[in-house]
């Protein structure tokens, strides 16, 4: 985005997309926690289902289907949620650039 097309306007749809994503902004940090319980308790499931010595049970869990599905899904979970995180870090950085032109411009300054 170009400073110039940051005007109120655009500024008030950045504040409707913050406020529009909120919910799924939280569910998105919802299912990566989720993700993440369930990861452990699949490879805590392999392990437990292993046999042999603590290191042989350790890599077959790893190895598991299960437990690599479990690993694809955290990793879908973590990329939905940074992808929807830095979007609204970009929209909250927009606004405060915003409202430093809009001091300078009060102010009388020019950038």
């Amino acid at each position: 985005m170009n400073l110039s097309e940051l005007d109120d306007d655009r500024v008030g749809k950045i504040l409707t997309y913050l406020s529009r994503t909120d919910d799924e902004f939280a569910v998105a940090k919802a299912n990566l926690e989720n993700a993440e319980i369930l990861r452990k308790r699949v490879r805590a499931r392999a392990f437990i289902e292993s046999e042999g010595s603590v290191a042989e049970r350790n890599a077959e869990s790893e190895l598991h289907d299960d437990v690599q599905a479990a690993d694809d899904a955290y990793i879908a979970a973590r990329v939905a949620f940074e992808k929807l995180k830095a979007h609204r870090e970009r929209g909250d950085q927009f606004i405060e650039i915003y409202r430093t032109l809009s001091s300078n411009r009060r102010a009388g300054m020019t950038l």
